[in-house]
């Protein structure tokens, strides 16, 4: 008799869950962004969400919700009802890396459910091209003759750009300001108005400048040089082992229903395949043609996270740990 019961309980569940996702989505759908309008991934949400509400036949209201490099927008996310309704998108580095930096909770990840990669920063180290820095050699040697007296300026603090541009400083043995803005857009006007040297930040937030030659870029940190500046060599061709590789990820709270999770991967996954997804995302150097999904990503961000504690220990930055 109580097999008959837990399995009419499993079917009744079974078929609520169905007839919940038939039903889904039958109101607007939030996606919170956590950086101000402007930057890479406000842009990338904007026309995921336009193309997405074609297919979920809702309307994707864009929320954006800046501080604590996207953790604001990421507790939010994780606090919401796991119905599909409220959802985000963010940089890899909020849930794999942001933890070394600020008091904030480490399982983040544990805390909400990743869904489908939706693109790629591709990092650079840039000055004014009014800057007598020609390239990173020559910015490194005027950080050295001039300590504490350098600025650059960074889309947040607790990302992988902090990682690597300190790792730079580090290696190099400088004294460096690392000033964090709330996303690129901060990083390009501050560069572009002189208020710091330098600035690392994604190519979609100043390819167009080095093209009018408003910027110079001084270094890639990717494994491979950028079309829009080829003659400027990577990190790891300078003699610095770094990369800095950071995705862009729709994720949902933890405990979402299955076949909810499944609906919002199909939109999406249509969405990113679109001539206008791809349009915006290649013009802000964010397209990747191989999206991740599933157990796939989840993988990989399990292995950025691991990745990243290495390098943090490494490097010995990072918040320090109290004694036990």
């Amino acid at each position: 008799m109580r097999t008959r019961c837990v399995l009419f309980t499993m079917v009744v569940l079974f078929a609520a869950s169905i007839a919940v996702a038939q039903e889904f989505p039958s109101k607007p759908i939030r996606l919170l962004v956590g950086f101000p309008p402007g930057g890479s991934t406000d842009v990338l949400a904007r026309v995921i969400a336009q193309e997405g509400r074609k297919s979920l036949g809702q309307e994707i209201v864009v929320v954006n919700r800046p501080g604590a490099s996207g953790v604001i927008a990421i507790n939010e996310v994780a606090a919401a009802s796991p119905d599909g309704y409220t959802i985000s998108i963010s940089p890899s580095s909020a849930f794999t890396l942001a933890h070394h930096f600020m008091a904030i909770r480490p399982d983040l990840l544990e805390a909400t459910t990743a869904l489908l990669l939706v693109g790629r920063q591709r990092i650079g180290i840039l000055t004014h091209s009014d800057s007598p820095h020609r390239n990173l050699k020559e910015f490194v040697e005027y950080a050295k003759k001039n300590p504490g007296k350098v600025s650059v300026g960074i889309p947040g603090l607790g990302t992988k750009v902090e990682v690597i541009t300190r790792a730079i400083a580090l290696h190099e043995k400088i004294d460096v300001n690392v000033v964090a803005f709330q996303g690129d857009a901060g990083v390009m006007t501050s560069v572009l108005g002189g208020h710091v040297a330098a600035g690392s930040f994604a190519v979609g937030g100043w390819a167009s400048h080095v093209r009018s030659g408003s910027m110079r870029l001084l270094a890639s940190f990717e494994d491979d040089r950028f079309d829009v500046a080829p003659g400027v060599p990577t990190l790891v061709e300078l003699g610095y082992p770094l990369t800095g590789a950071t995705i862009q990820h729709l994720y949902g709270p933890r405990g979402l229903p299955p076949a909810i999770a499944r609906r919002l991967v199909s939109a999406f996954a249509e969405a990113i395949r679109t001539q206008a997804y791809i349009d915006i995302a290649t013009q802000n150097g964010l397209y990747d043609k191989n999206p991740l999904v599933g157990e796939a990503l989840d993988a990989f961000l399990l292995k950025d996270r691991a990745e990243n504690t290495a390098l943090i220990e490494k490097l010995g930055i990072g918040l320090k740990k109290n004694p036990q």
